[in-house]
């Protein structure tokens, strides 16, 4: 009985460090593809068409899927913890895509925000708490240190996505509360990480 309560906690440090090395876009794209086609209360927003449809969506994660399915047992694997972002990268010496990074961001929003109206009704402020969990994903190749990129929030789904020069945005009719105040800097902060983060 000793000898199991002294494996135990070793057996559970190394599933969760197994756990922090995995890349987890696989498990995103199915989520956020069954999300998507479980709904219509969203809009799309494409740089290269006006007729943007969850076909399209569906069709360019498809190249996200190949990433995903990589072979990740040759690659050079690194973790750091930048305040709230835990980034993991995967470094390849050979073929088309260089290296690709996860960076999960755990954000706990308490905010106070005002509300102004356009009528003549005097501004009111509103509390907004909640709990955000996104992950971001960037896929550097020989010839573009940003072919891909890709944004998830675990409740919300799929945010945004690059592939090369198209760039398309995932905005919701019932965001999840805090989402859309949170979103923009959030983005920003996240590509200035992943900016750095190219090698």
């Amino acid at each position: 009985m000793m000898l199991l309560h002294a494996i135990l906690p070793l057996f559970f440090s190394f599933i969760l460090r197994a756990d922090t090395t995995q890349l987890k876009l696989q498990q995103d794209i199915l989520k956020d593809a069954t999300k998507l086609q479980q709904s219509n209360r969203y809009f799309i927003s494409d740089n290269t068409t006006q007729t943007a449809s969850l076909q399209s969506i569906l069709s360019d994660l498809q190249f996200f899927g190949m990433v995903a399915n990589l072979n990740l047992d040759n690659a050079k694997y690194s973790q750091q913890q930048l305040g709230k972002h835990q980034v993991h990268q995967w470094l390849f010496e050979e073929g088309e895509i260089r290296s690709i990074t996860q960076l999960q961001s755990t954000i706990a929003l308490d905010t106070v925000v005002t509300q102004r109206y356009l009528e003549n009704r005097p501004p009111s402020q509103h509390r907004i708490t909640n709990n955000f969990v996104f992950r971001a994903y960037q896929v550097s190749t020989a010839t573009d240190p940003a072919k891909l990129y890709y944004l998830t929030e675990e409740e919300q789904g799929l945010l945004s996505y690059h592939l090369g020069e198209k760039k398309v945005e995932i905005s919701y009719t019932s965001a999840k509360n805090g989402l859309n105040h949170l979103l923009p800097k959030h983005q920003t902060e996240v590509e200035a990480i992943l900016r750095q983060s190219i090698r």
